[in-house]
């Protein structure tokens, strides 16, 4: 095997280890910062392996271009969340939630 090989082999496991870091920050975390940062990640690893594997650079950069907007989106859910909640956290909006659809509440 020659060096290229190895090292995109090398490059493509540090892809998937990106990848698989970020899903399990994102579906393990309750703080909706945090699960943005972990899906940031995630998309890393899979643009890094788009690249190990040689995708053409069109795809790399429409895959760029959908973290970023990804990313927006959620910044943006995230802004409105501490708006309306106060809190970021998981527990602390579902609490809210639940607290407002109780019945005999007025709307």
């Amino acid at each position: 095997m020659g060096p290229e090989i190895l090292l995109t082999r090398a490059i493509f496991a540090a892809a998937l280890v990106l990848l698989m870091c970020g899903a399990v920050a994102a579906w393990a975390s309750n703080n909706a910062i945090r699960r943005l940062a972990g899906i940031a990640l995630s998309m890393l690893g899979a643009i890094l392996g788009l690249g190990a594997l040689g995708a053409p650079n069109a795809l790399l950069i429409a895959a760029a271009c959908a973290v970023f907007v990804q990313l927006a989106i959620g910044a943006a859910v995230t802004v409105r969340l501490q708006e309306d909640y106060g809190a970021i956290e998981a527990p602390e909006t579902d609490q809210a939630d639940r607290q407002d659809d109780m019945p005999g509440r007025a709307p």
